[in-house]
């Protein structure tokens, strides 16, 4: 065991350019001053999707007067990167998660000496939970979902047991949504431990919107009457399908044009070979006038850039990689479209469907239907715009709530 974790750690070493000494349990001295002696309020976050959960829950305790030290852990440098973009002075110091073998979780543990610890989403880690345990330190899971996926690998035999044991460690969750609530109990999870708070992420989003970014990007594109439609968050073998429903779209609507921004912007090259030559097709770090394909090489505008559409299809859903974020071009009061694969935001896309805001599509002809469709209807967007409106402001406030349920087991506060 011990030579097959030493090989596991040289991977894991060569995988990671940053932070192998914080892996380990380390923290540097310069970073723990920063803590003044005071034991803070740990979050994890694994990466950007967990990053934008964790910092609105972190936003709330600073609204609501936590003055003491947070520490804000990611696995991934894109995870640190998005936190500090979102979150930036409002945690204290940001560290690299331990790799989860004892030693260096229960090192990690001793050195910071956290009042309590959070996670977020999906994050479970057997020995970070129980080393909480063994110390007394009350853990979290925020803004928890149970995916479709991850309810079949849990839902039976020794795995039902085993998560049961693994999901009651933590002294509370904090659940998006009841369908969650019901299979955690369903699973075995005690039902005083569960809590449907909504989801946190919705919270991240409104905080995000900047409408003078996106009416900026609404300028350098030019004639508003030009309808555009995006596909955002593509993986490899959608780019082609999503071209070839623009082609059909473009059959009976001659002015549409097309933005795609690759889950990879290092793709954009790649991408921008597939577009037939009768299109103008540009990169966004060339943007000039007249485009009629543009791919996007840049991290950080999707976000703004759905708000400019008219429709938008959401990637990772005809490639099986579980659906990227609706929510996203949603909040905007944009329509939505996705492939088959939609697990990781499955309760969302119900919702979406339910009320005519999202069309679940088999492939590249049935898009092109739905894009056809919207373009004769979207003149104004007003009734996309009061869906949306309905559904964030219900869904809205959920970082708050899980704030307020937590800060009770803080020393001195709450």
């Amino acid at each position: 065991m011990n030579a097959f974790f030493a090989l596991s750690q040289d991977r894991l070493k060569a995988k990671y350019t940053e932070g192998n000494d914080e892996r380990q349990g380390k923290i540097p001295p310069e970073k723990l001053a920063m803590l003044s002696g005071a034991r803070p309020v740990w979050v994890h976050a694994v990466s950007v999707g967990e990053v934008q959960a964790a910092v609105p829950f972190i936003k709330a305790a600073r609204a609501d007067g936590y003055k003491g030290p947070i520490v804000l852990s990611t696995t991934t440098q894109t995870g640190k990167a998005m936190a500090e973009r979102l979150g930036g002075g409002l945690f204290d110091l940001h560290i690299y998660y331990p790799w989860d073998k004892k030693k260096f979780v229960a090192l990690a543990l001793d050195t910071l000496r956290p009042e309590l610890f959070v996670t977020a989403e999906t994050e479970l880690w057997p020995n970070m939970l129980w080393e909480c345990r063994e110390r007394a330190i009350p853990a979290f899971l925020i803004n928890g979902r149970i995916s479709d996926r991850t309810w079949g690998r849990i839902s039976g035999g020794i795995a039902k047991h085993a998560a049961a044991s693994l999901y009651s460690l933590f002294s509370e969750l904090y659940l998006r949504d009841e369908e969650d609530a019901r299979r955690l109990s369903e699973v075995g999870v005690r039902a005083e431990k569960l809590h449907v708070l909504g989801d946190s992420k919705i919270d991240a989003l409104l905080a995000r919107k900047n409408t003078a970014a996106r009416d900026g990007w609404r300028e350098k594109f030019g004639a508003p009457e030009r309808p555009i439609f995006i596909a955002g968050s593509t993986h490899t073998g959608e780019d082609e399908k999503v071209i070839a429903a623009f082609e059909l779209l473009r059959e009976s609507r001659p002015d549409a044009r097309l933005i795609i921004a690759p889950r990879h912007p290092e793709r954009a090259e790649a991408v921008a070979s597939l577009v037939p030559k009768k299109y103008k097709t540009m990169r966004l770090s060339a943007l000039a006038e007249g485009w009629d394909v543009l791919i996007i090489d840049k991290i950080g505008v999707l976000f703004d850039l759905y708000g400019t559409a008219y429709s938008a299809f959401v990637g990772g859903s005809f490639a099986d990689k579980g659906g990227q974020n609706i929510l996203e071009p949603f909040s905007w009061g944009v329509p939505v479209q996705y492939g088959p694969h939609m697990e990781d935001f499955a309760q969302a896309s119900r919702a979406f469907i339910s009320m005519g805001a999202a069309a679940q599509v088999a492939d590249e002809r049935e898009l092109a239907e739905v894009w056809l469709s919207l373009a004769a209807e979207r003149d104004t967007g007003e009734r996309w715009q009061r869906l949306s409106r309905d559904y964030f402001e219900k869904s809205c406030g959920a970082s708050m709530r899980t704030w307020q349920m937590i800060k009770k087991y803080l020393s001195g506060y709450g």
